[in-house]
């Protein structure tokens, strides 16, 4: 049973609603290296020996091998090294548990789960000759554990053990021993744990908890969104009917509960396929809380009764100081981990930003950015080195007076030396901070880029727990990657590549270094961005150039006059790729940065082609502009 979609779709839409250098040098204390070593929980194996290691202490294990260049081994170590919960679901789903993190495998499958997420592996889970073989990587993932090698060809699994208050058991069927009570600490959420409740899978998205029965009898869902004006329970009472009559439901009960300790909402519902449907609707602390049952053997609205007691136990709390209650959240000091199996990199990063492993990309909605890039290391690179071609980077992109270059730091992250650039940019709105972190190791550089607008003091106080957190398995990118693209800016700044359009008839070179944004050139528009501005191509068979030209001075026309609205500067008639063209030239404030807008409309063969340019003031330098003019230079007009 899983309604989580169909449901989820309501629910939508019943929502109307570096650091002073000081302070860096501070966070590179000398470490007790010896003690942190001795603390570590440790295993030792050898691909195709039975005798192990763990903690020094020898054991006999099944032999491990490799099977499509992943070493499978025994999963029992790991419970005998780390103490990590191992179990079974039914008879082929494994899964393993260790502080927040679960992951699950299916025998014979190369579909896993790692809180949630979805991952393939390089080869399944085999029972062999009655022992369960399992990819060591997945479950040193799942872990938190790093792999190295050692001596002898043999691999060495560290993991700092779980602190006491951790709970380490994160899923099974059962109540976990002693809780009695489940939620989320981050979202603030509890309620009673009865045996026999499930706990499903949410993608990874914490704001969402499914749950169902052992008999797969009931289905429940808490979701938690922000509502930053208050409402009261006839306003959710109203909330729940219209998401139930927007999904083409009959409401067959409702009421308000003003007299709970939390006052909410309540209705009961049937949906088209007759399933009935309890939900509730708090309001507490600036969050919206949303509960939804449903019992497949439900065939009167009174029939879901039954669920009163565990309904009524939510509360929109969280008390951290009783260990009953087991935590869902994975948030941990306000962070959650990021990790990319690819790459081998974990981070953690500030738990209300947007996620994208797969990219290594990270986004508040207030603008602070996290960015990572692994490439290839030119030959002779070293650190002094890659941090002088950002610094051309940056003056080649950022007037004089819109950035400050301040004193690269080195410091240690996952091991390793690394140097901290902190870069103050300004394109016309404030101050933003920009820290990069470059690393190097085995022939790849490892490249951070933390950046916080104005204004964002605790996104930029994060920087150093982003900092600290970093964790790379370096042996892992050898194993997924050959040579990847060599990062080297004096080279790549110096190259183009040619583009065309056969349905549109031009071609056109564009900068290595620019980003596509629509880089389909048979279609009619085509844009790329680079810093601090944008460069498109629109191609249309539909209209007349003198058409085009009047809808873009009416566009830029000004009627307010208003003093940072767009000025049209100059309006040229002129020849572009060899055909007359007129040229308009704007300027405008947009979102409070100050910018220039050059666009060129020319004709043939009854297409019209408007070439737009668009450029900050604070990066139009004569760097910019020379690859600007070279762009436009390079387009040509082709025969069909």
């Amino acid at each position: 049973m899983n309604r989580l979609k169909s449901k989820a779709g309501h629910i939508q839409r019943s929502v109307s609603v570096m650091l002073a250098l000081l302070l860096l040098l501070t966070v590179f204390p000398a470490k007790d290296a010896s003690a942190a070593a001795e603390s570590l929980l440790k295993l030792s194996i050898k691909v195709g020996s039975t005798a192990a290691t763990i903690n020094g202490k020898p054991l006999v294990i099944a032999k491990p091998y490799t099977e499509n260049g992943t070493v499978m081994v025994p999963l029992g170590v790991f419970k005998k090294a780390f103490g990590s919960t191992v179990s079974m679901d039914g008879d082929n789903v494994v899964k393993v548990m260790y502080g927040p993190h679960t992951g699950a495998m299916t025998i014979g499958s190369t579909t896993a789960w790692k809180d949630g997420v979805k991952i393939k592996l390089a080869a399944p889970p085999r029972m062999v000759s009655n022992v369960l073989m399992v990819p060591l990587r997945f479950v040193t993932g799942v872990l938190g554990a790093r792999i190295t090698a050692a001596e002898g060809g043999s691999l060495l699994v560290t993991l700092a053990p779980a602190k006491a208050d951790e709970d380490v058991t994160q899923s099974g069927i059962d109540s976990d021993v002693g809780k009695t009570r489940i939620g989320n600490s981050y979202f603030e959420w509890s309620m009673n744990y009865p045996p026999g409740l499930v706990v499903g899978d949410s993608g990874g998205n914490e704001s969402v908890a499914t749950f169902m029965s052992a008999e797969n009898t009931y289905y429940l869902e808490v979701h938690a969104s922000q509502l930053e004006v208050p409402a009261d329970p006839e306003e959710l009472l109203e909330n729940l009917v219209r998401s139930s009559e927007e999904g083409g439901e009959t409401v067959l009960d409702r009421e308000i509960v003003p007299e709970a300790s939390v006052p909410y909402a309540r209705t009961v519902s049937k949906d088209s396929s007759g399933a009935l449907w309890e939900g509730r609707q708090y309001y507490a602390g600036g969050r919206l809380y949303e509960v939804y049952l449903t019992d497949d053997n439900a065939a009167n609205y009174k029939d879901l009764d039954k669920y009163a007691v565990l309904l009524n136990s939510f509360r929109p709390s969280f008390n951290t100081a009783d260990k009953s209650i087991r935590d869902l959240s994975t948030v941990k000091n306000g962070l959650r981990e990021g990790y990319n199996e690819d790459y081998g990199i974990a981070l953690q990063v500030p738990a209300d930003w947007n996620m994208d492993d797969q990219h290594l990309y990270y986004e508040s909605k207030q603008g602070s950015q996290l960015r990572v890039k692994v490439s290839s290391a030119p030959a002779g690179s070293t650190l002094a080195g890659w941090s002088q071609e950002l610094a051309s980077q940056i003056r080649d992109s950022y007037v004089a007076g819109a950035f400050t270059m301040k004193d690269s730091i080195a410091g240690k992250a996952s091991g390793e030396p690394v140097l901290i650039n902190e870069i103050g940019l300004n394109p016309g709105d404030g101050w933003s901070t920009e820290y990069q972190i470059l690393l190097q190791k085995n022939g790849y550089r490892y490249y951070f880029e933390y950046v916080t607008p104005p204004g964002q003091d605790g996104d930029k106080a994060r920087f150093m727990d982003v900092l600290n957190s970093i964790d790379i398995d370096y042996g892992l990118i050898k194993e997924n990657f050959g040579r990847l693209e060599t990062d080297d800016y004096a080279l790549l700044s110096k190259k183009s590549v040619t583009k065309s359009s056969k349905a549109y008839a031009y071609s056109i070179d564009i900068p290595h270094l620019w980003t596509p944004y629509q880089d389909l050139f048979e279609s009619q528009t085509v844009e790329y961005r680079f810093t601090g501005g944008r460069f498109q191509i629109y191609a249309s068979p539909d209209v007349t150039m003198e058409y085009a030209v009047s809808q873009l001075q009416s566009y830029y026309q000004n009627n307010k006059k208003d003093p940072k609205g767009p000025q049209v500067k100059s309006v040229e008639e002129s020849s572009f790729a060899g055909v007359p063209a007129t040229i308009l030239t704007v300027q405008q404030t947009k979102n409070s940065i100050p910018m220039g807008t050059r666009i060129i409309v020319f004709s043939k063969n009854e297409v019209v082609y408007t070439l737009t340019v668009a450029l900050n003031d604070a990066n139009a330098t004569a760097s910019q502009q020379a690859a600007i003019e070279k762009v436009l230079g390079s387009f040509r007009l082709t025969d069909h």
